[in-house]
Order: C-alpha cells, then sequence, then structure tokens
C-alpha cells in the first residue's frame, strides 16, 4: 500500500511523482510544484519512500530512468502553458510507450506479500501487491471468500500495465485469514497496436496461511530484493 513519501505513477493517466499526504483513501501527489489529490488505488509506487534509485532495494518491474526521460519528453513536446491553464485543462496527454520484453508474450502473474518489518511479524502489516510479468495490459480482479455470505467479494479490481507491480491491500496477522483462499479474474490486451488474443483468466489459489508466521519464509524473490512471499497465479511459461 502507498504511503507518505512514496514515489508513484498514475493509473489512469500519464504523470506522478511524491506523496505528500495521505487522507483517507486519498493520496496527495507532488510533481513539479502542483499537488494533485489521487484515489490510493490509482496509484502505482515506482519508489517506496527511504529508497535512492542507485542504490539496492526494492527492485521495480520497470526501467525508472526511461520512465522518467519518457515523462520528460512529453512534456517538452507539449505546448507550454501557464499555471492557471494548467489546473483547468482537462486535455489528457499521450501516453508513454510500453516497454515490451522477449517473454513478456507469454503472460505470468504472481502475487508478493511484503511485511512492513519482516523482524516483527506478529505486529507488523503485510502489503499485498499483484505482478504483471508479461507485455499486456490486464484488466483484473482479485476476489476473496466472504464466509457469511457463502459467496465472494472483489479485494481489488482494475488496471495493471505491462511489466508492473500494483498494490492490492494491506493485512495484518489478525486478518491474514482473508485471502486463504483467492480467484483470479483478467482480461489480457494491447494498446494501440495488434496482438495475440489470450483466453479470458480464471484461477483459484488456496494460501498457506502458517508461511506468513514464520520469518524464514519471507526472503528476496524474483520480483523483489526485500523479504517477502511470492505466490505464482497463472505462467504460460515453460
Amino acid at each position: 500500500m502507498a504511503k507518505i513519501g512514496d514515489t508513484v505513477r498514475f493509473l489512469n493517466t500519464t504523470g506522478g511523482g511524491k506523496i505528500t499526504k495521505i487522507e483517507g483513501r486519498i493520496a496527495y501527489v507532488e510533481e513539479d510544484g502542483f499537488e494533485t489529490p489521487v484515489l490510493l488505488n490509482e496509484v502505482v509506487v515506482v519508489l517506496p519512500a527511504g529508497h535512492e534509485p542507485e542504490k539496492k532495494g526494492a527492485r521495480m518491474m520497470f526501467d525508472q530512468k526511461a520512465f522518467d526521460d519518457g515523462k520528460k519528453s512529453v512534456r517538452d513536446a507539449a505546448p507550454q502553458k501557464s499555471a492557471d491553464s494548467r489546473k483547468t485543462d482537462n486535455v489528457v496527454e499521450p501516453e508513454l510507450p510500453v516497454e515490451e520484453t522477449e517473454y513478456g508474450e507469454d503472460i505470468t502473474v504472481a502475487l508478493v506479500f511484503e511485511p512492513e518489518n519482516a523482524k516483527a511479524l506478529s505486529t507488523s502489516r503485510i502489503n499485498a501487491a499483484l505482478v504483471n510479468d508479461s507485455n499486456y495490459f490486464l484488466y483484473f480482479s482479485v476476489l476473496i471468500r466472504d464466509n457469511e455470505a457463502k459467496a465472494w467479494k472483489p479485494l481489488f479490481t482494475g488496471e495493471v500495465a505491462p511489466n508492473e507491480m500494483i498494490d492490492l491491500a494491506s493485512f495484518t496477522q489478525q486478518n491474514i485469514s482473508e485471502i486463504e483462499r483467492v480467484v483470479f479474474q483478467a482480461m489480457a490486451y494491447k494498446k494501440g497496436k495488434s496482438f495475440q488474443v489470450k483466453y479470458p483468466l480464471n484461477v483459484s489459489k488456496k494460501i498457506d496461511l502458517t508461511k506468513f508466521f514464520k520469518a524464514h519464509c519471507f526472503r528476496p524473490g524474483v520480483y523483489l530484493d526485500t523479504p517477502c512471499i511470492e505466490i505464482p497465479l497463472y505462467s504460460e511459461r515453460r
């Protein structure tokens, strides 16, 4: 879950910046001296608070420098506007090009659980994220079991860009049992180009909750260099 000091990018439009404050479900993101309110579930963390791009830390799913350079080129190419016109102009900026990988045509999706303090699991919050390790956009839902209603309810619904990670929710040891059974549903597509059609995804997974109470189960993995638990949901790769 995004927090104050994190550097984020917007999911539904171009742009991003650093979170300066959070009020309820609203994050205030500062970029170039302007502060923009946005829903927390509409941003994705690209650099956690306290991490420096040059130092080893939580590894991002995409090239942060290329992302920043791309944003700069879009801004430089656009006509210069006054501060007042920027506040009132609702014109959508062009989307940044998607960086594709050779193996990304085969979709791989995983859940990642990262504790805020791996040395104090009994009191630490555990942040859940979804990894889209592919060249496709995914419009998806993660569902969890509602035992009282004997049905399923959404944990998170949204879009994740190619080769990116998106925060889903935050749990404690008291409510981690909510994710013992999850269903992942998704539709894969690309924007502005031709692509191979993928079947809609519908995956059910039972998670071994005992791992969340054992410190040695949290270790650096494929997608994060910090202690975490990575759980594969779906993969077309052999």
